[in-house]
């Protein structure tokens, strides 16, 4: 068990309730909210050791919740996944797509359910 909390925003259920499932199978403690304002309400409030996001959501999307955090000590070094469509037929790379915004990493969707537990694991430094 890592105890490490993640935080996923995202308003599709059936994406947060299969990638809660994984994590939790990782060993992960998971938290999730609705909405980037119910997001960033969360992470200010529990402090997660990091957030996955997805870019399109309610109330708040995740540039806002993003540039909200970023700005905001302690919240700033709080590792972020992105997730996205955005990238297919982008003219940066991956790489360069994830620097531009401000996320250490990001993922896809449709997407691989042992990537985004390797990537988190990555993020987290977790063997």
């Amino acid at each position: 068990m890592s105890g490490k909390k993640i935080l996923i925003v995202d308003d599709d259920r059936d994406f947060v309730d299969a990638v809660s499932t994984i994590l939790e199978g990782g060993g992960y403690e998971v938290l999730t909210a609705s909405d980037g304002e119910e997001g960033l309400r969360r992470a200010k409030e529990t402090r997660p050791d990091l957030i996955i996001l997805d870019l399109k959501l309610p109330k708040m999307n995740g540039y806002e919740v993003l540039n909200s955090l970023k700005k905001t000590s302690p919240f700033c070094n709080i590792p972020v996944l992105m997730l996205t469509v955005m990238t297919k037929g982008s003219r940066k790379s991956d790489e360069d797509w994830a620097k531009s915004i401000g996320v250490e990493d990001f993922i896809t969707k449709p997407f691989d359910p042992l990537d985004i537990l390797k990537r988190v694991r990555k993020l987290l430094d977790v063997k």
